[in-house]
């Protein structure tokens, strides 16, 4: 009766924070009491056969995933997979296009990732409010403040209409955050811009990530509780990997939910949205899935 009560209560605050009114019923979810020791803690990279023993693969449909077993869900997360041969073309080329304009921005940022103390491998670029653009490059390869900023613009409507299908709760929540504090928003050029040039920007700044990225183990202290995460597999020339997408590796593992995405089996986009109120010790942090990525090599082509 208690766990059902429980899950009863759980279904009305995903209703709110997610705001999934009509498929809510229709995903899997699952509890992990919060604190779970980790079945492996020598390895800093988890073996496929340590993700078999004591993990839950998660690949397709919807996945609803709590933290602990109490009356009040503190850490939860939702993954969707949304497979190409089932997307609309519309919206594939919506993803391509965000996908050469992340790309072609690769010319005029750093690579933030410099900085970062507990990287291992790979490359973070960073957009946005207080991201640095590096003059010299803008000045040898052409930069247009106007063209850049019609992308910028572009890309913050696309993925704000992706937030707002998959997530609407908490769409809002960061749409109303960005406006209490008087926070730019992603697709604003200057703190001068019309405020309702972009009435639907959720996000100040946007990382993504190429080459096989992790970091070490690390808590982030972001201001706000809200995250969503995307896995986009490309080729090496930058297109989506539609056909033939053979990769070794690369499973995304959060140890703390004893869970993990299996990329290699997803032929498609992947959708992670989280939603952290408090949580933070000497032995678990739940909040940079990048801690426990696995390295791997990309085979698509």
């Amino acid at each position: 009766k208690n766990i059902k009560q429980t899950m009863q209560h759980r279904e009305k605050e995903m209703m709110l924070l997610f705001g999934q009114k009509h498929d809510l019923k229709k995903m899997f979810y699952f509890c992990v009491p919060m604190g779970t020791s980790d079945p492996v803690p020598h390895e800093q990279f988890s073996s496929y056969q340590t993700l078999k023993n004591f993990y839950r693969p998660l690949y397709k449909n919807k996945v609803r995933v709590f933290s602990n077993l109490g009356t009040y869900v503190e850490n939860h997360m939702i993954v969707e997979f949304f497979p190409f041969e089932d997307m609309l073309e519309e919206r594939k080329k919506g993803w391509q296009e965000f996908v050469e304009f992340l790309l072609h921005r690769q010319n005029f940022i750093n690579d933030a990732s410099k900085n970062n103390s507990s990287l291992i491998s790979g490359i973070m670029y960073a957009e946005g409010w207080r991201k640095a653009q590096l003059n010299q490059q803008m000045t040898i390869k052409g930069f247009s403040k106007d063209e850049e900023g019609a992308g910028f613009i572009k890309m913050g409507n696309f993925l704000s209409t992706v937030f707002q299908e998959v997530a609407s709760g908490a769409y809002d929540s960061c749409k109303n955050y960005l406006k209490e504090q008087s926070i730019p928003s992603l697709s604003k050029k200057n703190f001068n811009q019309n405020e309702n040039c972009c009435p639907d920007d959720f996000s100040s700044a946007i990382t993504y990530t190429i080459n096989d990225f992790c970091n070490k183990a690390h808590v982030d202290n972001d201001t706000d509780n809200w995250t969503l995460i995307g896995f986009i597999p490309i080729n090496k020339d930058g297109d989506l990997a539609i056909e033939n997408f053979d990769v070794e590796g690369g499973e995304f593992v959060i140890r703390d939910l004893k869970v993990f995405i299996d990329l290699p089996k997803v032929k498609g986009i992947t959708l992670v949205k989280y939603h952290s109120d408090h949580y933070e010790d000497k032995n678990h942090s739940f909040g940079n899935y990048d801690d426990y990525i696995i390295k791997g090599k990309r085979k698509a082509a």
